[in-house]
């Protein structure tokens, strides 16, 4: 697929258009945008055609997106830059109408059907690992905290309003991914210890499979059963795949890869360690795992391309 070309005038779309499906992808790239870095929109049926619109009020090194049934984008602007909050756009807005407040530094947001936001807050609470703060509906400020096992890194919910938190333990980054039955304390860990290495995303499947980012081995591991070993692999053809998403019928993932040499990666890499396919954003077959295509650093009247957090409009179903 060719480069992905840089937005026009031209070829901003109607974001109100009911029957378009969108891809977000989070571009941390400091230099642009205000004050630095945006969130770049696909068309996810033509995204040959590049950047069609973007936003950059308000985003400040976006990591983890997320975008809810209503087509609100989520977008958190905490991870090592000082801004510390959340903001939330309005379908086709380009400006935010609420921010998230109370976190230290926000990896990751998800929000329930019925409007509950959580954060990913991976170094916030005094004396603790990092907490997942709860925001009710409507409500720009916490209400309640969750503390799993270690600093919380990713976010997902299932049908049954559980929530997921993926988490890498401090100092041996050996992941694990904790689900929390709706209002509970506690958490019950999931997959195997020393199963994952560096854990950046996770998401469900409507069938209950748990899909984890193994951004150690190149892949997408799938498990299907608690304290087993994936029962799938998938590779995605990227060094070390970060984030990802379905689209709404769970045909395909996106998954992106950031790596920019001496600063502002997901990992302090050197040119040579960044390895197959830094900064693209890939699409894969869900059932077969084969690469559908792929979109790579944009060059034209752009300054970089630099894809953390990945979202779908319409999202899949959890």
């Amino acid at each position: 697929m060719p480069q992905a070309a840089a937005v026009s005038r031209a070829a901003v779309v109607s974001m109100t258009t009911s029957n378009t499906s969108y891809i977000y992808v989070a571009n941390e790239t400091f230099g642009h945008g205000d004050p630095g870095g945006e969130v770049d929109i696909l068309l996810r049926d033509d995204p040959a055609k590049g950047v069609v619109d973007r936003i950059v009020t308000g985003v400040f090194g976006p990591d983890g997106i997320f975008v809810d049934s209503n087509g609100t984008l989520y977008v958190t602007n905490g991870h090592m830059n000082g801004t510390n909050s959340v903001e939330a756009y309005k379908r086709g807005a380009h400006k935010p109408f609420r921010v998230y407040v109370g976190a230290f530094c926000a990896f990751d947001v998800i929000a329930a059907d019925d409007g509950t936001v959580y954060i990913a807050d991976a170094c916030g609470g005094s004396g603790t690992l990092g907490r997942v703060l709860v925001y009710p509906p409507g409500r720009s400020k916490p209400a309640r905290s969750i503390y799993p096992g270690g600093p919380p890194y990713c976010l997902t919910l299932d049908a049954q309003n559980n929530l997921y938190v993926g988490y890498n333990a401090s100092y041996t980054y050996w992941g694990q991914v904790e689900r929390f039955r709706p209002g509970a304390r506690r958490g019950v860990n999931l997959i195997p210890k020393n199963t994952v290495f560096f854990l950046t995303d996770i998401a469900v499947d409507s069938h209950g499979a748990l899909l984890v980012s193994n951004g150690n081995d190149g892949a997408i591991d799938v498990f299907t059963a608690k304290d087993q070993p994936p029962s799938r692999v998938i590779k995605t053809g990227q060094a070390h795949p970060f984030m990802f998403a379905f689209d709404q019928p769970e045909n395909k993932i996106y998954v992106t890869y950031p790596c920019e040499p001496g600063g502002g990666s997901a990992e302090k890499l050197t040119a040579s360690q960044c390895g197959k396919r830094k900064n693209t954003l890939v699409a894969l077959d869900y059932a077969s795992g084969k690469r559908l295509w792929t979109v790579r650093e944009q060059t034209a009247n752009h300054v970089g391309w630099l894809p953390f957090g990945v979202a779908v409009y319409p999202k899949a179903p959890f």
